[in-house]
């Protein structure tokens, strides 16, 4: 009986051994490319990575953005116009901004979200400005969806 014991635990350490990297996924990605158009001077690219933390979020942008403030600026995934997540807090806390570009940037937001739950979704930037004296409104200045 020990050894029947022995042959079926040697076994079972083989198939786990073995099968460990199949069982093993990449991680659930996606990508936002933002192209520059009328109405919409952000040019530049997210890209999005599930994590045992939340969502990764590793960016660049060429053109579109006209303050240096990083509280300028709101970016959220939004469904129609519920927020899905809000990447704004953490965007702000990274973002190196010399007008018109944004340096290469990354953070991870904690989220119970999943990449299925922002993809196919609009991914859209925001930034203050001033319309009138002392009156400032969010304007969106890019907007695009999360792919594959």
């Amino acid at each position: 009986m020990p050894k029947l014991l022995s042959l079926a635990a040697a076994l079972l350490t083989t198939v786990a051994l073995t099968t460990s990297p199949a069982l093993a996924a990449e991680p659930a990605t996606a990508t936002a490319d933002f192209q520059e158009a009328l109405f919409s001077p952000v040019d530049g690219t997210l890209d999005f990575e599930e994590t045992a933390d939340g969502i990764k979020v590793v960016g660049k942008f060429q053109k579109g953005f006209a303050s240096s403030s990083p509280d300028d600026y709101q970016l959220q995934v939004l469904d129609n116009t519920t927020v899905v997540v809000d990447f704004s807090k953490d965007f702000q806390k990274v973002a190196e901004i010399t007008p018109p570009a944004v340096e290469e940037f990354e953070f991870t937001t904690k989220t119970k979200q999943k990449i299925a739950d922002i993809r196919n979704e609009d991914v859209v930037i925001r930034q203050l400005v001033d319309v009138a004296a002392g009156i400032k409104v969010q304007a969106e200045i890019g907007r695009t969806k999360v792919v594959k």
